[in-house]
């Protein structure tokens, strides 16, 4: 990294720039959180990860004097590896159907989040004895929001530094890493003997599975914002990958044209990256719409971000994708949405509104500014993947859980028709349903993040609902006083996506807590405590924080988990990966 040739004000750089999305009142991480990060880490962001777009009119001075500002220390210091190398020769990749597995954002196309037993290989009974395993440290990091996937004797991990590794799930050493180069926020997709991700800046890569080795990288979606948040999703051939968006974050600078971006799915090849058909959300781009109140041109309809993994119904011949709010007016009809698109042409066959003028973006926060639409919405996304339910001898259901609070169970042999609905949480911009419930044939299992940006107050539960009848089986709070002495972004909120396995129900939680419940009655059967100090694999000290957008993983016996999330103004900053598995009787 090259030194800056003359010397920037940082501090007033991030107080101009940055302060109206990282400041209190906005969703984007705080500096005591960015600090944690270092430099060379910040201005990774700024040059080639999240903020990229932010930092292209900045100087390369400006961009270190930030950076330097934040961390207080050199942009050229480097951190250490976090994950050592494995010794020996890597085992057989296994082949397809073989080793038990947690292959993508969820082990099953329907997305239910439920690990069966065998590929569990954790009985509830035996869930009071875990202990930590291992657990690595990310020393540039202070969110951990990717999920792992594991495939037989393989565990594959990418982090937001824009490095993806290939790990043996007993020990945490490394068989292979590879550089992106950008940042990944999507779990990893194991399919074919091939690795699928995504990146902040809409490209998707496929890796050889066994030697880290690119296969070839595509990219999807050419706005300047664009970027991919869920995991993609492969079926037969193709992968279905969900495309996202970070403008309505930029559409907080008044002087920012707002806003031209459409969410779309796209379906590649998995063989050789082709684009086959891309579907977006809104299907005329966006118009001018007048000026804003400083003069700047407007334009829409935009938004309608698809931030979840697809669904794929292989019986019905359909992928259903979860949409977002509108950033700008005319209100679409397909935002806030469920879309059932038809796998083979990408034609939309239906769709299903279930928030109506649902216009926000981050203008809107605090005290509303040039960019935020009249008749502004309560930003009540689809955060989460919709799910399908197989109703043996009976009606399949496909349910969706919205930022509102609400869970819908919708009919998809006729056209989404909405079959019941439950109130589970009061909603909000950063609350009700967010990353995502689990199902079982007969319940599913949702946890309810009911906070506000700037408000660490919340009310943070569990419930079990019952799938034939749409009434509440049983729900859990979170537990009042966990918060009582932890550091500023500490919440009672359950933001992260569940994990369901015969018996037992996992999920993590801001408080940083990851807990075990029985899935018959609720009642917690094992809690461990991540805010506390861990000693990596490399001998790197690093710390447990908030559990917010990736869930537990369960396969061959082990649990794995990330730990730390300083995003969005909310939660407690971490950086490690934890795995856990039962320990002898004692």
């Amino acid at each position: 990294m090259a030194a800056p040739a003359q010397k920037a004000d940082g501090g007033g750089l991030f107080e101009g720039r940055c302060l109206i999305c990282h400041g209190p009142a906005g969703r984007a991480s705080h500096r005591d959180a960015l600090a944690k990060l270092g430099a060379a880490a910040i201005y990774q962001a700024i040059t080639a990860g999240i903020m990229k777009q932010q930092g292209a009119g900045l100087t390369e001075a400006e961009r270190h004097a930030i950076a330097e500002f934040l961390a207080g220390e050199g942009a050229g210091t480097v951190a250490p590896s976090p994950v050592p190398a494995c010794g020996g020769t890597a085992p057989n990749f296994p082949a397809e159907g073989q080793g038990s597995a947690w292959k993508g954002w969820s082990p099953d196309l329907e997305n239910t989040r439920f690990q069966r037993e065998q590929a569990a290989g954790l009985p509830a009974g035996e869930i009071h004895r875990l202990e930590l395993r291992w657990s690595l440290v990310f020393p540039n990091a202070s969110t951990m929001a990717n999920q792992v996937t594991v495939l037989g004797d393989w565990l594959f991990f990418a982090t937001q530094q824009g490095t993806v590794y290939a790990l043996d799930p007993g020990t945490g050493c490394a068989r292979w890493t590879y550089k992106a180069g950008v940042g990944v926020r999507t779990a990893v997709r194991i399919e074919g003997g091939q690795v699928f991700f995504g990146d902040f800046e809409a490209n998707v890569y496929a890796l050889d599975a066994r030697t880290g080795a690119l296969r070839w990288k595509s990219k999807v979606d050419v706005h300047a914002n664009a970027r991919i948040t869920g995991a993609p999703t492969a079926y037969d051939g193709r992968l279905y990958v969900p495309v996202s968006s970070l403008e309505e974050g930029v559409a907080a600078d008044p002087v920012y044209a707002c806003c031209t971006f459409r969410g779309s799915v796209v379906a590649l090849d998995t063989a050789t990256g082709k684009q086959i058909w891309k579907t977006y959300t809104i299907a005329n781009p966006a118009k001018r719409q007048g000026v804003n109140p400083q003069g700047v041109q407007r334009l829409g309809p935009s938004g309608a971000a698809v931030w979840s993994s697809p669904t794929v119904d292989a019986q019905r011949g359909v992928v259903y994708a979860a949409t977002g709010n509108n950033y700008s007016p005319p209100d679409s009809k397909t935002a806030d949405a469920i879309l059932a698109i038809n796998l083979h042409s990408g034609k939309i066959l239906w769709h299903r509104a279930l928030r109506p003028s649902d216009l926000w973006n981050a203008a809107c926060l605090g005290k509303p500014s040039a960019n935020c639409p009249e008749g502004t919405g309560p930003d009540f996304d689809f955060g989460s993947s919709a799910v399908i339910i197989r109703k043996k001898g009976g009606r399949d259901i496909l349910l969706a859980g919205q930022k509102s609070g609400m869970l819908y169970a919708l009919d998809p042999d006729r056209r989404g028709t909405l079959l019941w609905e439950l109130r589970l949480g009061k909603g909000g911009s950063v609350g009700g349903i967010l990353w995502g419930f689990a199902s079982d044939s007969a319940r599913a299992y949702v946890a309810i993040s009911d906070q506000d940006v700037g408000s660490y107050e919340a009310n943070g539960s569990l419930s079990a609902v019952d799938l034939a009848t749409g009434k509440l089986f049983w729900r859990t709070p979170n537990p009042t006083d966990t918060c009582v002495g932890r550091p500023k972004g500490c919440s009672i909120a359950i933001a992260a996506p569940v994990t369901a396995l015969p018996g037992a129900i996992f999920v993590g939680s801001l408080d940083g807590h990851l807990r075990a419940y029985d899935a018959d009655s609720g009642k917690t059967l094992w809690d461990f405590d991540v805010v506390r100090d861990f000693t990596g694999l490399n001998g790197v000290v690093g710390r447990g924080g908030s559990i917010d957008a990736a869930g537990a993983t369960v396969a061959n016996g082990f649990v794995f988990q990330t730990a730390g999330y300083g995003a969005y103004g909310l939660g407690m900053p971490g950086n490690v990966l934890l795995a856990f598995a039962p320990g002898l009787p004692k």
